[in-house]
């Protein structure tokens, strides 16, 4: 099991976060919103806006989302790639885990289900 996080690991071309957008599913919690569609390798794009807070909460966020990716990679069965976009500024690095894993499970479960859906 590789706990790394390249380049090859990002979403790096705004053309891939268009396509995640308008060809992609979406599956929302309170916390964060997940864009994802099957792909051939794993990998992570973040969107974080102003809205979550000033810079150091901004930067603390997607440092917080890229450790949960690294660590809970293994807990999808197919690849995908995924955009995260927070929703709020009031969450803590359990809480993030949790609805990541939520998410996890749901996409393991029945992809069909999940798409479109809303918690």
């Amino acid at each position: 099991m590789v706990f790394s996080f390249s380049k090859q690991d990002k979403i790096r071309k705004g053309h891939d976060y268009f396509r995640l957008k308008t060809s992609g599913n979406v599956f929302k919690t309170k916390l964060l919103v997940f864009n994802f569609m099957e792909s051939d390798r794993m990998r992570l794009g973040l969107i974080v806006t102003k809205k979550v807070g000033d810079s150091v909460t901004r930067n603390r966020t997607k440092r917080w989302i890229r450790e949960v990716f690294r660590l809970n990679r293994a807990a999808f069965k197919k690849p995908l790639d995924l955009v995260v976009i927070p929703r709020k500024s009031e969450f803590t690095f359990e809480d993030i885990k949790r609805d990541f894993l939520y998410f996890a499970e749901k996409f393991n479960g029945k992809v069909s289900d999940i798409s479109r859906q809303s918690l």
